[in-house]
């Protein structure tokens, strides 16, 4: 948690001393590189390469990496480089715990919450690297430490064994695609609200009244915000539709029922209908952008409402918590 705050405050450091976000600065030498080697044009290529929606002004040049950059970049640098440093502390801790417990390390809302939140920074670090998206930084880091102080001042419960309902092999194949689920739900979640925010930019951009030194400029278009946030509710999707199915299969084997409209099966469901709903919303014409962005995030309200207020406040077949 504490590397993960360094990251956090070094991303921010990023944004603050750049005069343009030093993502941008890149993107746009490289942009001016290829062009000057007549292997691309700029009306076109500009956009593929600076996906930022941050391209220079007609009459501007490329931003010279002066001295508030230099420092932006230094501080790009550190923020890279302890976030991979939290990543593999992170997954030693989750590994140690299940050592630990002797069993995986998913029995209880803690450890659901560190394993799942694993999990959404093994997908921004995978997106840093193959994506570049270090624009994401600031708002994942700052979401996971969140989650992991959470974690640590309401949800800790030491290892302990888990009650005998819980002793099956379901609870490794159910319960892991349950905290894949939430890792990529939640970034795909920082996404929608980072996409919403830009598409409300670029609306005033239209009109001309939108801030020009704006922090919002710095993130990229709301188009690719919008996909980014797609693709992974739509590879996410499927691994929730296991999640439910392997849930009443397990159910079946441990009480007898595949269905029982327990509290925490409800809201899975409920969650699964949202989630369903947002995907029918995205093949829909006229459903695209902001009205589906906004149903994806009702998908999430009901995640964590499943998560946090039914598992500790309702009884029920799942209230395995551990949280007094």
């Amino acid at each position: 948690m504490f590397v993960y705050l360094i990251a956090f405050f070094a991303y921010t450091a990023e944004w603050v001393f750049g005069r343009k976000s030093t993502f941008v600065v890149e993107a746009a030498a490289k942009a001016k590189t290829l062009v000057a080697a007549g292997s691309v044009t700029v009306p076109d290529d500009l956009a593929a390469l600076d996906d930022l929606d941050d391209r220079p002004d007609p009459d501007e040049q490329t931003p010279a990496i002066d001295g508030g950059n230099l420092r932006a970049i230094t501080a790009g640098g550190i923020a890279v480089s302890t976030t991979v440093l939290g990543f593999v502390l992170h997954v030693i801790g989750v590994v140690t715990r299940g050592v630990a417990a002797g069993r995986v390390p998913w029995g209880n809302l803690y450890e659901f919450t560190i394993a799942g939140s694993a999990v959404a920074m093994a997908l921004y670090v995978g997106l840093l690297f193959r994506r570049g998206a270090r624009w994401l930084g600031v708002f994942v880091t700052g979401v996971i430490v969140a989650i992991l102080g959470l974690a640590m001042e309401v949800l800790y419960k030491d290892a302990e064994q888990l009650v005998p309902a819980l002793h099956s092999p379901w609870l490794v194949v159910h319960v892991a695609a349950a905290v894949l689920c939430s890792g990529m739900f939640t970034v795909a979640t920082v996404a929608t609200v980072l996409y919403l925010f830009k598409s409300r930019y670029e609306t005033k951009a239209k009109l001309g009244t939108a801030n020009p030194n704006s922090m919002w400029r710095r993130v990229p278009s709301a188009m690719k915000l919008d996909l980014t946030a797609y693709r992974i509710l739509a590879f996410s999707f499927p691994v929730w539709t296991f999640t439910v199915i392997a849930g009443s299969i397990w159910a079946e084997r441990a009480w007898g029922r595949y269905w029982g409209w327990d509290p925490t099966e409800t809201w899975a469901f409920i969650t699964w209908v949202v989630y369903a709903a947002y995907l029918h919303a995205r093949a829909t014409r006229g459903w695209k952008g902001r009205g589906a962005g906004f149903i994806a995030l009702v998908g999430y309200g009901c995640f964590i409402f499943n998560y946090f207020i039914v598992s500790i406040f309702v009884n029920g077949m799942h209230s395995y918590a551990g949280v007094k």
